[in-house]
């Protein structure tokens, strides 16, 4: 079957490591003049920018070279790779999704009641693709209460290296659970009474991982292909439970790298944008039942299941019915493909018209992995 996806974005500077990687260079010093730089025994992650207009980029650089926080916090907004998604509140929208009882792996459904002190067996395990400064698995630990293994990855060693610096001083505010308000509670050391939505259980693995890694390294096809000889990658599970992206597609679109490949009819060399081969790497990276969740502002939601499932009909069928997503990996549709990705659900957001259309400035869509 030929490929098919919406056209190409122009590409931009910001689909450049060097790009980002001077940038969170910039940021590293900067939190340097504030707090001096702790011993690191973590790893790395990073969460990608993703926006066309260049203009916009320089400007939130500048603006966060000459933040001063009275409480020396690294604000998320000052990072351009979150501010784009903060400006339409996508980060607490997502951690709104994830931890809505509808959603099967939300720690309501798989933390113990209250009274109950013994965590089950699993806890679901999340990657964060392009984790930047790491705020978003710091909000799902500390806010959403999950107590699986949390990895975030980035292929910028800076971004992993600011990641690690913020989980070891505790001065983002994404480190702050709504009961911390008043002093820093270290993660999962009580029950927890204020997190997990009123959840009660001890933590597990309270530290969240940062990695460096590329994702476009890897190759496309099942999760041990994909993620061969990663120390952090969960074999046994053939993937991760929960595989979150906040722009890294969107960067990832923006590069003008090609990658040269046969053409799987013809027989013939062809050479492709290299986000043609991220869609297939990235479901590779969940388990079979498990959960993508792709955040967007330079695709439509339209545009974003083109990309990422086999046929815009089939995700529009899996939104249609609802999802009720569940744990089982066999799930399928009887269309003949082994291993897919269907829409299960989707973030709603504000909408708006203009010129007689109507549209939102950032999308989220969660597809379930199916294999059959």
């Amino acid at each position: 079957m030929a490929d098919q996806h919406p056209t190409y974005l122009e590409p931009s500077e910001l689909g450049t490591k060097d790009y980002w990687e001077t940038y969170y260079a910039r940021t590293l010093s900067h939190l340097s003049t504030k707090q001096p730089a702790p011993a690191v025994a973590s790893s790395s992650s990073t969460n990608k920018p993703t926006q066309t207009q260049t203009q916009t980029q320089t400007q939130a650089l500048s603006s966060s070279d000459d933040d001063t926080d009275d409480n020396d916090e690294v604000d998320d907004d000052s990072d351009p790779g979150t501010s784009w998604f903060s400006e339409h509140n996508a980060p607490e929208k997502v951690l709104d999704f994830l931890t809505d009882e509808a959603f099967p792996l939300a720690p309501c459904n798989t933390l113990p009641g209250r009274g109950q002190q013994q965590l089950p067996p699993h806890q679901p395990s999340i990657l964060d693709l392009g984790t930047g400064n790491g705020s978003m698995l710091a909000l799902l630990r500390k806010r959403g209460g999950f107590r699986g293994e949390l990895v975030g990855v980035d292929y910028s060693a800076q971004s992993v290296e600011l990641a690690r610096r913020l989980q070891a001083l505790r001065i983002h505010r994404a480190y702050l659970s709504d009961s911390d308000d008043s002093g820093d509670e270290d993660e999962g050391e009580d029950e927890g009474e204020g997190e997990a939505h009123g959840t009660g259980a001890k933590g597990a693995g309270t530290e969240i991982r940062f990695e460096e890694w590329d994702i476009l390294s890897a190759s496309e096809g099942e999760a041990g292909v994909v993620a061969d000889g990663l120390g952090w990658f969960p074999y046994e599970q053939r993937g991760f439970d929960i595989v979150l992206d906040k722009g890294t597609f969107d960067a990832v679109s923006l590069s003008a790298e090609v990658v040269s490949g046969e053409e799987r009819k013809r027989g013939k060399m062809v050479q492709r944008r290299v986000c043609e081969r991220y869609p297939g790497i990235a479901r590779g990276l969940v388990r079979p039942g498990g959960f993508l969740v792709v955040t967007s502002c330079n695709w439509t939601e339209e545009e974003l299941v083109e990309w990422f499932t086999a046929s815009a009909a089939d995700a529009a069928a899996a939104i249609s019915e609802g999802g009720d997503g569940g744990d089982g990996g066999d799930g399928g549709e009887g269309d003949g493909r082994k291993d897919r990705l269907v829409v299960w659900g989707r973030v709603e957001y504000p909408r708006f018209r203009f010129g007689g259309r109507e549209g939102q400035g950032v999308c989220t869509v969660c597809f379930q992995r199916v294999v059959s």
